[in-house]
């Protein structure tokens, strides 16, 4: 179901009547959802590791792969293959593939199902110029006729669930969310993730939640995920408030606050006292959270996991330079020394805002 913003006359009641909303379980495609707060895909990032860490924080939802390459998929390349690991802790799971070109995605989508992955989501809103220059990503929707044309050949190919993630639009100029959800929904599209941005916007800005309400307002019933700048519990239940959405997907914020599922969580079930992760539990998360890496990637986990620590350093508690070693450390045993260390001397920082915002590419978007 989505929801439809209530009016500002009543703030308690809108208050209550949203997060009691917030805290119910949601069905999208046939699926039982626990939550409605998903971990939205992050190229680089949302890899099997950081998923499972994050599922046994508690709270999450549905979590989505990696985008991947639909050629590269059904080819079966080894990168690929990577991107999509799971196993049966890492459910509810839906696997994001991009690509330019309809045969590519139709192939993509019979080799999940033919391999028994539950869920598809086709990406139509990463900004990156080498996506956009295939066909694929936010480029496909400055042509909604050939963006619907695509999406109702891999619902045709397969009979799993099918979601779309998509942006407002290619420019200011150029709004086709509202038209493109209208038209998914009619041919049988289970929900769609609005990041609420533009794709010359990349990730700078802010997000236009009044685009993201238009976009509800215009599917009769098709769950609408809204995406972007929420990093709290508040900004979570806050993006509803505004927009209806149906349900909320949170990909920077969970790497800068990997407890955010678990506080909003906290704070649907009424707890007086907000959740903050014990000293144990922030350090037992990167412990975790790198021996699952270093499980599906052995010895090269050491390289992989440098680029967390610019946003755990001060969120874990970690001294700055503990968390420049981290950036730097080559092996099992270095890590571990570097833990040891992290043990006796946590809480140093004072600092709470983490090195590093995650980075995002250099200079204009067109040349991204």
């Amino acid at each position: 179901m989505s929801l439809r913003p209530t009016q500002p006359s009543d703030a308690a009641d809108k208050r209550i009547s949203i997060e009691q909303i917030a805290a119910t379980p949601i069905t999208i495609g046939g699926r039982l959802l626990s939550t409605r707060f998903f971990l939205a895909p992050l190229a680089g990032y949302t890899q099997l590791a950081f998923r499972l860490v994050l599922r046994r924080t508690g709270g999450l939802g549905l979590a989505t792969t990696d985008l991947v390459l639909a050629s590269m998929l059904w080819s079966e390349r080894p990168k690929s293959m990577d991107l999509v690991q799971t196993c049966p802790e890492d459910r509810p799971l839906s696997v994001q593939i991009f690509g330019g070109e309809t045969i590519h995605l139709v192939k993509a989508a019979r080799w999940l199902k033919e391999h028994g992955y539950e869920a598809i989501d086709i990406n139509m809103g990463c900004p990156m110029a080498k996506v956009n220059s295939s066909g694929g990503g936010a480029r496909l929707m400055c042509n909604v006729d050939g963006a619907v044309t695509m999406v109702s050949r891999v619902l045709e190919a397969v009979d799993l669930p099918v979601t779309v993630k998509m942006r407002l639009g290619w420019d200011s100029s150029a709004i086709t969310a509202p038209e493109l959800a209208a038209a998914f929904e009619n041919i049988g599209v289970a929900a769609v993730t609005i990041h609420g941005r533009t794709r010359s916007q990349g990730f700078h800005g802010t997000v236009n939640r009044d685009a993201i309400r238009d976009t509800v307002r215009a599917v009769q019933s098709m769950p609408i995920i809204a995406n972007g700048d929420v990093r709290t519990p508040a900004d979570a239940i806050s993006m509803m408030k505004e927009t209806g959405c149906a349900a909320v997907a949170i990909g920077r914020g969970a790497m800068l606050d990997p407890w955010i599922f678990r506080r909003i969580q906290s704070h649907l079930n009424g707890d007086t006292i907000p959740f903050e992760p014990s000293r144990d539990e922030q350090i037992d998360f990167l412990v975790t959270h790198f021996t699952l890496m270093a499980q599906q990637h052995d010895d090269f986990a050491c390289l992989m996991f440098r680029k967390f620590a610019a946003w755990y350093g001060a969120r874990l508690g970690i001294p700055e330079d503990l968390e420049n070693r981290l950036r730097r450390f080559e092996s099992f045993a270095e890590f571990d020394q570097i833990v040891e260390q992290i043990r006796r001397r946590h809480g140093e920082r004072q600092c709470e805002i983490p090195t590093a915002l995650i980075k995002v590419p250099n200079g204009p978007v067109e040349h991204w």
